[in-house]
């Protein structure tokens, strides 16, 4: 089974979240800040990660170089989740298998990027 970490602070996000991926074919981790997020990524591979960018203490953008610069990391799929917009992050599509979701968004459009992000590692 595909396992995905959410690394997301606002607790309505980490709600909807809850209720948007209840019932789907993976396990979800969640967790309210980066630096949880971190103590998850060591204890095992995630096979997507889905973070916010606005986040207090570690950001959301340096969590994700943080997880580039982890071998075990390179290349697992991020989606990028924010009220910013896509352009603000284009700088990291650099770094590789990396998308973005531009708050707000629909259980339609938060799967069908889940799937495309599931599928790149194939």
């Amino acid at each position: 089974m595909k396992e995905l970490l959410i690394v997301e602070d606002d607790l309505e996000m980490q709600e909807f979240y809850k209720d948007m991926l209840q019932g789907e074919p993976f396990t979800v981790t969640l967790v309210s800040n980066a630096e949880e997020g971190t103590k998850k990524i060591k204890e095992k591979i995630y096979d997507l990660v889905i973070l916010d960018i606005l986040m207090d203490g570690i950001t959301g953008d340096r969590f994700f170089a943080l997880l580039r610069r982890d071998n075990r990391y390179k290349t697992v799929p991020v989606i990028m989740a924010s009220a910013l917009d896509e352009k603000t992050y284009r700088c990291f599509q650099a770094l590789g298998n990396v998308s973005f979701l531009e708050k707000p968004f629909n259980k339609e459009r938060l799967l069908s990027e889940i799937t495309m992000r599931f599928e790149s590692r194939k």
